[in-house]
């Protein structure tokens, strides 16, 4: 289906990068949330086209879903860094000026989104930290230790830089992640919409919601798979170099 027949609230909740996409153009989310992106545009006089195709750009919509099991490791973890790396760097600080709106608009709930806000800030802040040191740090060595294969040992490179230690250790910090995003889980009852909610706070739950599940994919992606991996093929590449 094309994303010019899907209501704003679900864009917002399914792609969350997208808000700020709609403030670029002037889409006010509470006033058109329940319309079709195509109706808004129309009404508002800008060309559907083009606020589709920079929305497909901005989120990757239709993008082709990968089988990671038959992806290199250097694959893998240019798919993280692609997919799951961008939705923490564009999601979160979207879904953090939705609580920030709520709280202006729902005086008796204040408090409750301003957490929320502050939450989902702080989450984004230890998660930006967190992908610097993957993508500068652990996942070079990986990809190195994939290319170079027996001349990484030959040669010293990723033989003094072992996997196993800093992938406990990023995994500690997605424990920390998964708690922070429990706490947001318990002050949004599960992530439940109310049944009087607007198209705005529609959008922050079901986002935060759509956010939970994402990063889910990307905990399995590197704790089960991309980690496991690369300490077996370093594993085999010592054990090679001593034979």
């Amino acid at each position: 289906m094309s994303i010019t027949r899907m209501p704003l609230h679900n864009i917002a909740a399914e792609y969350p990068a997208s808000i700020a996409l709609f403030e670029q153009f002037d889409i006010d989310l509470c006033a058109w949330g329940d319309k079709l992106l195509g109706e808004a545009c129309s009404a508002l006089r800008l060309s559907a086209d083009q606020v589709e195709e920079k929305l497909r750009a901005l989120t990757g919509i239709g993008t082709a879903r990968e089988n990671t099991a038959l992806l290199s490791l250097t694959q893998l973890i240019q798919l993280i860094v692609r997919e799951h790396h961008r939705r923490i760097r564009q999601d979160l600080p979207a879904l953090a000026r939705l609580a920030d709106r709520l709280a202006e608009k729902h005086p008796a709930q204040s408090n409750t989104y301003a957490t929320i806000a502050r939450l989902i800030r702080e989450l984004h802040s230890e998660l930006i930290a967190h992908i610097e040191k993957e993508e500068h740090i652990m996942f070079p060595v990986i990809a190195a230790m994939e290319q170079c294969g027996d001349d990484v040992c030959a040669h010293g490179g990723a033989a003094t830089q072992s996997v196993r230690q800093p992938a406990a250790h990023m995994m500690r910090e997605h424990a920390e992640a998964a708690h922070k995003l429990e706490k947001l889980r318990c002050l949004t009852a599960d992530f439940t919409v109310p049944a009087t909610a607007c198209a705005t706070q529609r959008a922050l739950y079901n986002g935060l919601h759509k956010f939970e599940a994402g990063f889910g994919e990307h905990l399995h992606l590197e704790n089960d798979v991309l980690f496991p991996r690369s300490i077996a093929a370093e594993s085999a590449l010592r054990e090679r170099s001593l034979s």
